[in-house]
């Protein structure tokens, strides 16, 4: 559906599923404050507790305590639930990285807040 001239696009339901708290907690401001509905989780088990279908964009953390972040992807994928997808790793893991690219957009940390915000514009697009 096309905006008109000057309007900006309808807010996401995004969830955040990351392990580092304070990175959690700043993310959820920033999307908050640009409009968006936002869920953080601290875990890949966390998340798979909640509703995931309820998610237009999902912003992950590859290396997370527990289940990965690579690994919760491939389980929605693999039960056709998976929402677009951000994938952010603070590692330089160029195969993982690599092979992530092609279900999503991968930034590694830290990484610019417009740099998040469009590759979640993006995602939600997808929809």
């Amino acid at each position: 559906m096309s905006q008109p001239d000057g309007a900006t696009a309808p807010a996401c339901r995004v969830a955040v599923v990351d392990d580092d708290d304070a990175v959690r907690r700043a993310l959820g401001r920033l999307l908050r404050v640009t409009g968006h509905q936002v869920r953080t989780y601290a875990s890949a088990e966390e998340f798979l507790g909640a509703a995931p279908n309820e998610v237009d964009c999902l912003v992950l953390d590859i290396y997370l305590g527990g289940m990965t972040g690579y690994d919760l992807h491939s389980l929605l994928m693999a039960e056709g639930q998976a929402p677009p997808t951000v994938f952010v790793t603070a590692h330089d893991d160029v195969m993982l990285g690599t092979s992530l690219r092609a279900d999503g957009e991968c930034l590694r940390k830290p990484f610019d807040d417009d740099h998040l915000l469009g590759a979640i514009a993006r995602a939600c697009t997808k929809v």
